[in-house]
């Protein structure tokens, strides 16, 4: 029995939201990252906790999906990182765990990525997708468009992301709480 709930995270939910974004790595991008870049992301574990724990007490820009107190998803977001991009938000990260996908959770997280950036006056905002991700449909759905192709570094390798951009933060929010589907949720 799954007992969801989503909060701010805090600097305690920094071991969980790596591992979160660790394990979905592991899991999501299987054949579409070598299996050396994902080791190189495990061992890098440690590391990568201590950043986040920095990133949210200087920007308090996390949520957390929780299954009673365990981390089973995240969102981050903040200005667009991007230059090309310098009037938008960006939801930096999202990652649902595996076997807590399909359930809405991921949904609600993007959702509050877009109210916290319509919050920080940002009406437009970006996502970085890696290349062969299947929630590019998803983000298309509700209206994001690809823009450009770059390459990242990631655990010291090029990956291929696109760019999806989305115009209207304020008309996205308000249609998804006006539909019927996601009045449940």
């Amino acid at each position: 029995f799954m007992n969801i709930s989503i909060r701010k995270g805090t600097e305690k939910d920094a071991k969980g939201v790596i591992e979160v974004n660790t394990f979905t790595w592991l899991t999501t991008y299987k054949g579409l990252i070598s299996n050396q870049i994902l080791e190189k992301c495990i061992e890098t574990v440690d590391k990568r906790v201590v950043r986040i724990i920095e990133e949210i007490k200087k920007y308090n820009n996390l949520y957390v999906a929780l299954d009673n107190e365990k981390v089973v998803g995240m969102m981050m977001y903040g200005k667009s990182r991007n230059t090309n991009y310098p009037n938008s938000g960006e939801i930096y990260a999202i990652y649902v765990l595996d076997n807590y996908q399909g359930l809405g959770i991921g949904k609600k997280l993007f959702m509050l990525g877009i109210k916290e950036l319509i919050n920080l006056g940002f009406n437009s905002m970006i996502l970085n997708v890696l290349d062969g991700n299947k929630a590019i449909s998803f983000y298309q759905k509700y209206g994001g468009i690809k823009k450009e192709i770059i390459q990242e570094q990631y655990c010291n390798t090029n990956l291929t992301e696109h760019i999806i951009y989305f115009d209207n933060l304020n008309k996205i929010y308000s249609e998804f709480f006006n539909n019927e589907e996601t009045k449940k949720l």
